[in-house]
């Protein structure tokens, strides 16, 4: 069972670090971009590209939120819920909801990607395939479900509190 925490946490760590990497990229990317901009020499793609980017960090960072409880908290239910039992009722629903929904959403996110890929599909100004970055947000948010899984079979609905 630890191992499998142990293996979540690493996968999970991963996907964050992504999406760090995306949003510094994304974020450098718009700034030189506009900067040219000023100078009359900007480049179209870098808009559709941060774009995309931001986009993705949010879905890579999904797992990261969900491991760590600090996807869906209403402080002020947590404040008003006493005691360890009901604060683990509490977790449970929470992450039953979450999980119900991130489930919802995989499985939309496979039926467009599938229907991208079967268009052959592409981006505007790159010309990237559209169901590549379909898969990657869905992709975030399967390996969010198996987050939540894992969280509430092998460390019994506790959140980890290990960044």
């Amino acid at each position: 069972m630890q191992t499998c925490v142990k293996a979540a946490r690493y996968i999970r760590k991963g996907f964050f670090i992504v999406s760090a990497a995306f949003i510094a990229l994304a974020s450098a990317l718009a700034a030189v971009n506009s900067i040219l901009r000023f100078i009359g020499i900007g480049f179209g793609w870098a808009d559709e590209l941060y774009i995309y980017l931001v986009v993705l960090m949010v879905y890579f960072a999904l797992p990261q939120l969900e491991g760590t409880g600090d996807q869906l908290c209403i402080s002020a239910i947590d404040s008003w819920v006493k005691g360890k039992v009901g604060k683990k009722i509490l977790n449970y629903f929470r992450q039953l909801v979450t999980g119900a929904t991130l489930v919802i959403l995989s499985y939309y996110g496979i039926q467009v990607m599938l229907k991208a890929f079967a268009r052959n599909q592409v981006t505007y100004i790159l010309m990237l395939p559209k169901g590549i970055l379909y898969a990657l947000a869905t992709l975030g948010l399967v390996v969010a479900v198996i987050m939540l899984l894992i969280i509430m079979i092998c460390n019994k609905g506790e959140f980890d509190d290990v960044n």
